[in-house]
């Protein structure tokens, strides 16, 4: 079963990993990684994208080196996995 929500979440997880890895081995801070990829000041998506990041830190798959978010070794192995590569 799925929480409400649920699936809009792992969307935009899904969707600021693959910011994060696909910019590696150049890095963003949260608040950039937020305007990049939000448009205007849709307060409801940087609220979503805030919180994917915060979950995808608990996770393991993100971390923060000062200001700035980088891709963990277990999310570039992954990625790199899925790709093929």
């Amino acid at each position: 079963m799925t929480a409400p929500g649920g699936d809009e979440r792992v969307q935009v997880e899904r969707a600021v990993l693959e910011e994060v890895v696909g910019l590696h081995p150049d890095h963003l801070s949260a608040v950039e990684l937020v305007r990049k990829m939000t448009i205007g000041d849709d307060w409801t998506e940087k609220e979503r994208i805030e919180a994917a990041v915060r979950e995808l830190r608990g996770a393991g798959l993100l971390r923060s080196v000062g200001d700035v978010l980088a891709p963990t070794y277990a999310a570039l192995r992954f990625a790199a996995l899925v790709s093929g590569s």
